[in-house]
């Protein structure tokens, strides 16, 4: 049968040559007797049909120089080499190993080295028919290989399996037939073909030369190119994957089984396996590492910054908090808390120093006794917060400490206040200060003493003493007591004033008077000297001035009118002036005593019994019904006629219980219920008038106040 052309792709590297291996030849009885070996090498298709066992690679070894004949052995020389078993190597399978055969082996003779390094092309190996002899399956052509690599595969590796034979796993050995076996012990060892030897050079066995028909001969050839092309293809596809390429050699005739995993045998061939790296792949390496690079830079600036902060953290010390300083109405006050922050790092990081010294208000020993009690603090460029509740917890007053100073306190009484005190960023120049804030409370009683003054400490008789009382908080009449008789105080200027009128007749010298307001109490010493009066007498009782009104002998409509309280002061402005525009006569002065009938002795003495004393003065104008004014601005009280010896009487109310009496006109120009104003006509004069001025129910003499020689009237 003629045989198939085919041709295997090779690759540009040479294949690696192995070393020529001898055999041996064994007796045909052992060969027939000894079951064959197992061996790690795959069996080939024997020429009957039935498989052959693959020789099992060997160690590479320096190719050795080839001859261009073949050396035959004569078939007589020994018996026993009809039927030989291949000897398996023995790092292979040495617990299978073959008994040695004691005949003598001829050595192979030594193969020249090609000299040319040229890659003809192997001739294809013509096919034999043979009835006689089994049939042998086609072996395709030798391909021409290129040199392999300067690595050496290392010893006892077996080669990969590829499509050209099974792997010995596989196919199980099975006994070659007398024939086969006879021609394999026959044949030695032969080298690998390389690719600058001709196929036939390579298909002629080194050996033994058979003696039956030329079928065997064939047959030897074939086994031989089989196996160097198995040898070869496995040694490419070893250096295929260590070149780390993907292609796979070219399929040879034959089922092939799926190749194993390639088993890697140095470091470098897994180096050469590892992929590429990508260009994102290296960035995100060389990202991640500068991140490391820069968070051990963070790390150890953290750890110098820590340091640092640790240390001007400590040296920010109590030392360095602001003392402040606050008085009120001169009394110095405690602090009952505060909350500083002291800078460490410029206004970012501060030490906090809190500490709450004194849960409750402190209480002030000395009362305040200032309607407007001074508060200071120093440093005056803090900003504050001044609150005032009285006892029933209603604020009096909320704001800053400036704005406290124009504050009046409008009763005494128990008071807490609360004073805080701000020091912020924003108020201070120097952004790194100290801020925060000091509260002080404290508690206090507003006992203000109003003022209290005599204003005339000494008075004669007939005139009148003043008794000035300041502003009271409690915003209460103040109270007099003493042996004058008053109509008690009445609001002024600046407070309560008090006219206290001295009768004619008071006892001279020191009169004690009290004054109770806002419940402090003040003794007053005033005094009384006596006054300078003049006295008449007459022999018979119709030379008495006549008309006469006494002290006691007010009518009952002017009397209702005296027991009166005072109102709003109308003296105020003007004063008093005499009530006639025209100069007048005097014929019964205030204080002037008439006597009738008493001896030369009393009268030189001014004793004696049964005279009246005058306590209003009686005018005699110089021209009969002259006109008459309003000696000071007041309230008409009565202005009517009263009959008898009282005619046309008018009442004016001056204010503080001082009033203004005319008995005696004979026409009225007011009514009453009018607001007169000094100097106002008031009415008509009959030949007398009787003039007379009380406070409340005490007369005064008309003529030191219409003169103004009455000083206690000045003040009011």
């Amino acid at each position: 049968m003629e045989e198939d052309k085919k041709s295997t792709a090779v690759q540009p590297e040479e294949a690696p040559k192995p070393k020529p291996r001898r055999r041996k030849a064994a007796s045909p009885q052992s060969a027939a007797d000894t079951p064959p070996a197992p061996t790690d090498s795959a069996e080939l298709p024997a020429a009957d049909g039935q498989t052959t066992k693959k020789p099992a690679a060997s160690p590479k070894k320096p190719r050795a120089k080839k001859n261009t004949k073949t050396t035959k052995t004569a078939k007589s020389k020994t018996p026993k080499a009809a039927k030989t078993a291949k000897k398996a190597p023995a790092d292979e399978t040495p617990e299978h190993k073959a008994p040695a055969q004691d005949s003598p082996v001829p050595a192979a003779p030594e193969l020249a080295e090609p000299k040319s390094e040229s890659k003809p092309e192997p001739p294809e190996t013509p096919a034999r028919e043979d009835a006689a002899a089994p049939t042998v399956p086609d072996v395709p052509s030798t391909p021409e290989l290129p040199e392999p690599a300067e690595k050496a595969e290392p010893a006892g590796t077996e080669p990969e399996p590829t499509a050209d034979a099974p792997a010995a796993d596989d196919t199980p050995a099975a006994e070659a037939p007398p024939e086969a076996a006879a021609a394999d012990t026959a044949v030695t060892d032969t080298p690998e073909q390389t690719g600058d030897v001709p196929a036939e050079d390579a298909a002629e066995p080194s050996g033994l030369v058979f003696s039956d028909d030329l079928a065997n001969d064939k047959a030897l050839a074939a086994e031989a190119a089989r196996m160097a092309n198995i040898s070869r293809t496995a040694q490419l596809s070893i250096a295929q994957i260590m070149a780390g390429l993907e292609e796979d050699p070219a399929p040879s005739a034959g089922p092939a089984p799926a190749p194993e995993a390639p088993q890697h045998d140095s470091a470098a061939a897994d180096e050469d396996d590892e992929p590429q790296d990508t260009i994102p792949q290296a960035l995100g390496r060389g990202v991640f590492g500068m991140f490391k690079w820069l968070l051990l830079v963070v790390l150890f600036v953290l750890i110098i910054a820590g340091g640092g902060v640790a240390w001007l953290y400590r040296s920010a010390t109590p030392d360095m908090l602001p003392e402040v300083k606050v008085t009120f109405d001169g009394q110095e006050l405690a602090p009952t808390a505060y909350k500083w922050h002291v800078p460490v790092v410029g206004s970012f990081f501060r030490r906090t120093y809190a500490e709450t010294l004194n849960s409750s208000p402190v209480v002030l020993e000395d009362a305040i006794s200032d309607a407007s009690p001074d508060i200071i603090v120093t440093p005056s460029d803090y900003s504050t917060q001044l609150t005032i509740t009285d006892a029933d917890k209603e604020t009096v007053y909320e704001g800053s400490v400036t704005g406290f100073r124009s504050y009046l306190f409008a009763e005494n009484g128990t008071f807490d206040a609360k004073l805080v005190v701000t020091a912020s960023d924003s108020a201070a120049e120097d952004r790194s200060s100290v801020t925060g804030t000091e509260t002080w409370q404290f508690r206090f009683t507003v006992g203000i003493k109003p003022s209290v003054t005599l204003c005339t400490p000494t008075v004669q008789q007939g005139s009148v003493a003043a008794v000035r009382v300041g502003s009271t908080m409690s915003r209460t009449e103040p109270t007099l007591t003493g042996p004058l008789e008053s109509t008690g105080f009445v609001r002024a200027a600046n407070g309560w004033i008090c006219y206290l009128p001295i009768p004619w007749n008071a006892e001279t010298g020191n009169t004690e008077l009290t004054v109770t307001a806002d419940g402090y109490t003040e003794t007053l010493t005033l005094s009384v000297r006596a006054a300078s009066y003049s006295y008449k007498d007459y022999s018979a009782k119709s030379q008495l001035m006549s008309p006469y009104i006494g002290a006691d002998d007010a009518p009952d409509a002017v009397r209702r009118l005296l027991t009166n309280d005072g109102g709003e002061i109308q003296w105020a402005t003007g004063g008093f002036v005499q009530p006639f525009l025209d100069s007048f006569d005097t014929p019964l002065l205030y204080g002037m005593t008439e006597y009738v009938g008493r001896s030369y002795s009393e009268r030189s003495t001014n004793y004696g019994y049964g005279g009246r004393t005058s306590t209003n003065v009686v005018i005699k104008p110089k021209k009969s019904k002259d006109s008459m004014i309003v000696p000071a601005s007041g309230h008409v009280l009565l202005a009517e006629d009263l009959g008898g010896s009282y005619g046309y009487t008018v009442v004016i109310d001056h204010g503080a219980g001082l009033r203004s009496i005319f008995y005696g006109l004979t026409a009225l120009d007011v009514e009453a219920g009018d607001d007169v104003k000094q100097g106002q006509l008031l009415g008509t004069s009959g030949r007398t008038v009787v003039a007379e001025l009380r406070i409340g129910t005490v007369p005064i003499n008309p003529l030191l106040v219409w003169r103004g020689q009455c000083d206690g009237l000045k003040y009011y």
